[in-house]
């Protein structure tokens, strides 16, 4: 075990705890912490170089011990007699800050058990990242929260919690505290390891997403959106509104590799919006997502399918990384197979592959593609012959993360830019109004679509504030305020009075809803350009 010896050095916290998951993990031992004492001591004033350090290091002093050195936390020597003799296992290793007070060193690394440990105790007993947990949440907290959604005043008790013990959990915290002060309809998930204080997933829906998703459940994509940090990947689903854009309904913030984290999202979504169980009709997800035969146990009446492009560039990918002899040749018939428009077809092409293909590249074909043929190929595709929007509602979606993530960043930062793309400007800066304008034209007359086409672009560069009233939705510009109906159809502003012809904050508002931008019941009763042409003639 002479990895882990004196005078080893670790930059962060991190940077040690994933080191020594590892290392337990490779030489099959298991070890328990027997005191820390944090970087920052309450007791004392912050010296100058510690703020900066207390997120990295979090700690001046670490000692771990034996599991086995008869010292248990929370529970005595005498108790721990009661069931099976004491071992007093010698085992342990201590760090401590290093004198250029930016680092941990070991200080004493005695490696040596003297006893054996059996693989099956290992594997039931050894749980990664635990050095990673948080020191304020007890244990029979998080294993409690982990199972439902938060209520606004158990933040607040488990802030008590954390205070001044674990800086990156207390911004967390305070992150969600401010979203249930100025939501309290927001959904929020905390799942914890269980039995170890270690965050693996949370999951958000604020309650603009929930109606989205309510109002529009018929097609919902979830892929993968962003990789946030060494630990923490985002996931993201979408509906698709009736301006056909995709639209933020849920997020989840997921510890690399957790398992039955597709049923995890899904069955958290339907539990914020209840209504949607029987009305989702189809769920398209990324080629890397797994478990997917689970989600119609959530969804009964959904189907999933896989983004066919994702599914084609990881079998080229695949292709490519097996060398395999002509290849030109696999990827016309694999293409061939996911464009195939028959069962009897796909068949065909799938004899041909068998012909061609080397047995290492088969075999990967038929365990990981095969199997799911029904979620990718056209001739049972959801709606066949029919572009489908994913990658286009996930392009979009990771343009706009772009301008509020920037990864490597700490969790409460990634849920706090989330959370201010859920605002209007967010929507009306990735807007094109020229379909929208085209519409207008060929439904009124010239000056009316002029004043119409004026005010859509006007919304590229509204600066307001909306917000959802009993009377309608109330939009405040820096010096006043407009009201539109609930409806979606008149307004408050003088523009509309003057013209009632829809205005900015019409299309902001109907945009922030998700409605058709372009609606005929919008314009008043006028002839239309073809009747008006048509009636010229005739004088």
């Amino acid at each position: 075990m002479g990895d882990l010896g004196l005078g080893r050095e670790f930059q962060t916290w991190h940077q040690f705890s994933t080191f020594f998951d590892d290392w337990c993990e490779k030489h099959k031992v298991l070890f328990i912490i027997a005191s820390l004492k944090p970087l920052i001591s309450l007791r004392q004033n912050p010296l100058h170089y510690q703020p900066s350090l207390a997120e990295t290091l979090r700690f001046r002093f670490v000692r771990l011990i034996c599991k086995h050195s008869g010292t248990y936390v929370g529970q005595s020597t005498v108790q721990r007699n009661r069931l099976s003799e004491k071992i007093d296992c010698p085992a342990s290793i201590t760090l401590r800050l290093g004198p250029k007070k930016d680092r941990l060193v070991v200080i004493e690394a005695n490696l040596e058990h003297n006893h054996h440990l059996s693989e099956l105790e290992f594997a039931h007993q050894f749980k990664r990242h635990q050095l990673k947990a948080s020191l304020g949440l007890p244990i029979r907290i998080t294993n409690s929260i982990s199972k439902r959604f938060l209520a606004p005043d158990l933040i607040w008790n488990l802030e008590d919690y954390s205070k001044a013990k674990d800086k990156g959990m207390c911004e967390l915290l305070a992150v969600l505290d401010g979203l249930f002060k100025a939501d309290v309809g927001a959904k929020v998930k905390l799942v914890f390891q269980e039995d170890v204080a270690v965050l693996n997933s949370i999951f958000l829906a604020t309650s603009r997403m929930r109606e989205l998703v309510q109002h529009f459940p018929a097609r919902l994509f979830l892929e993968r959106a962003a990789c946030l940090d060494a630990d923490f990947e985002l996931y993201t689903v979408l509906c698709q509104d009736a301006n056909g854009r995709g639209r933020e309904v849920a997020y989840c913030l997921a510890r690399h590799g957790l398992p039955d984290l597709l049923i995890f999202i899904v069955a958290s979504l339907v539990q914020s919006a209840p209504d949607i169980k029987l009305q989702v009709k189809v769920v398209t997800v990324g080629a890397g997502v797994t478990g997917l035969d689970a989600v119609e146990e959530v969804l009964p009446c959904a189907r999933v399918q896989i983004c066919r492009l994702q599914v084609l560039e990881a079998l080229y990918r695949k292709a490519c990384e097996l060398a395999v002899p002509k290849e030109d040749q696999i990827r016309n018939l694999l293409l061939n197979l996911a464009n195939a428009d028959s069962p009897r077809v796909y068949s065909q092409y799938l004899s041909d592959l068998e012909d061609v293909a080397p047995l290492s590249f088969l075999q990967y074909f038929l365990e990981r593609w095969h199997p799911h043929k029904g979620m990718w190929v056209e001739c049972w595709a959801f709606e066949k012959n029919r572009e489908c929007s994913f990658l286009d509602h996930l392009s979009a979606h990771r343009r706009k993360l772009l301008t509020v993530l920037s990864p490597p960043m700490a969790l409460a930062a990634c849920v706090q830019g989330l959370l201010d793309l859920q605002a209007l400007h967010a929507e009306t800066a990735t807007l094109n109004v020229a379909p929208v304008v085209e519409q207008f034209h060929a439904a009124c007359l010239p000056d009316s679509a002029d004043l119409v086409a004026e005010e859509l672009n006007l919304v590229l560069n509204a600066h307001c504030e909306l917000k959802d009233t009993p009377d309608g939705f109330l939009l405040e510009e820096s010096t006043c305020s407009f009201l539109v109906s609930r409806d979606l159809s008149t307004c408050s502003c003088s523009i509309y009075m003057a013209h009632r012809l829809p205005c900015r904050h019409i299309f902001a508002a109907r945009l922030w809803a998700g409605e058709s931008l372009f609606d005929p019941r919008l314009l008043p009763n006028m002839p239309d350009r073809h009747r008006d042409i048509t009636e010229l003639e005739e004088c």
